[in-house]
């Protein structure tokens, strides 16, 4: 908390500047270093500054802001160069996946068409082998039951026994 003096000034920890000036303790105190600021009251162990230190603490943390501006502003426009390369990339990415689709959906289809013409292709034929079978069956003649059992004459005991 801000202690303030007998002549009405207010008087700051490192911590509540660093809360005013939207940075840390370790700024603060790298900047009082570096300027040699020595406390203008001690308190306990904290060392309290007047409002002319909080003042050069802002000042220099926004000098040190516009001094890196230029690269950062650099920084992020390569930056978003590069995050519209990319969009680019990844939009014809997605055309060419989606073409890719429509291509994987397209030889589906026409797989489909192949193969039911194929099982018609088939279908009629069995119907035709089912047509010739009944005239290729004849009826037995003495010619084929004799050779029938000239066959089965020839055949060893073992066969007509698990036949």
């Amino acid at each position: 908390m801000s202690e303030t003096v007998k002549n009405n000034r207010t008087l700051y920890t490192m911590l509540e500047m660093a809360k005013i000036a939207g940075t840390s303790k370790s700024t603060v105190y790298r900047t009082i270093k570096e300027k040699h600021i020595k406390p203008t009251k001690h308190k306990g162990q904290s060392n309290l500054y007047d409002e002319a230190v909080l003042k050069l603490i802002i000042s220099k943390i926004e000098e040190d802001s516009v001094s890196h501006d230029p690269v950062q502003r650099i920084s992020i426009e390569a930056l978003q160069k590069q995050l519209e390369t990319k969009d680019k990339q990844i939009d014809q990415l997605n055309e060419q996946l989606r073409m890719a689709q429509i291509n994987l959906s397209q030889s589906q289809q026409l797989q489909l068409q192949q193969a039911k013409k194929i099982r018609e292709l088939e279908s009629p034929e069995e119907n035709q082998d089912i047509q010739k079978k009944p005239e290729s069956i004849k009826k037995p003649t003495s010619k084929d039951v004799s050779d029938d059992t000239k066959t089965k004459k020839k055949d060893s005991w073992w066969r007509r026994l698990f036949s």
